[in-house]
């Protein structure tokens, strides 16, 4: 008489119940650290880009000085050493100057355009040399 029991191969159903658990919960805890990675990557693309066009804001002053035309506000394309391509990012598409108080107060403006991703506009204004940030929860 064979008395050896047969051993059955497999998961049973409390296992498999407690896998589908364990996955539900990481999903819970990854998705919205994703997207918080996402919101950072968008305004720190945004602030690269507003702090390439001050860059090029600070060399139109000091080109202007040299030759006295610094009145009027500048667009992107006047200012010197930015081309299209240094603000062609994955968030934001348009950049703007919306006003030149004087050589040390202006307002930069970074918009998502038609194809860009991020919902809100990320402005960067300086007055004085001090740098604020408003959108992108960099309020």
């Amino acid at each position: 008489m064979n008395t050896k029991k047969q051993k059955k191969a497999g998961f049973t159903l409390v296992e498999l119940m407690v896998v589908a658990i364990i996955v539900a919960i990481l999903a819970a805890v990854a998705i919205p650290l994703m997207s918080g990675n996402t919101d950072r990557a968008m305004a720190t693309e945004a602030q690269a880009g507003c702090s390439t066009v001050a860059t090029g804001i600070k060399l139109w002053v000091v080109e202007g000085s040299e030759t006295g035309e610094t009145n009027g506000i500048p667009t992107i394309v006047e200012l010197p050493g930015i081309t299209a391509a240094d603000l062609q990012g994955n968030y934001f598409k348009e950049y703007s100057v919306d006003s030149v108080g004087s050589a040390n107060t202006y307002t930069i403006t970074a918009s998502p355009g038609a194809d860009g991703k991020a919902s809100a506009d990320v402005t960067m204004t300086v007055v004085n040399g001090t740098v604020t940030w408003t959108g992108l929860g960099q309020d």
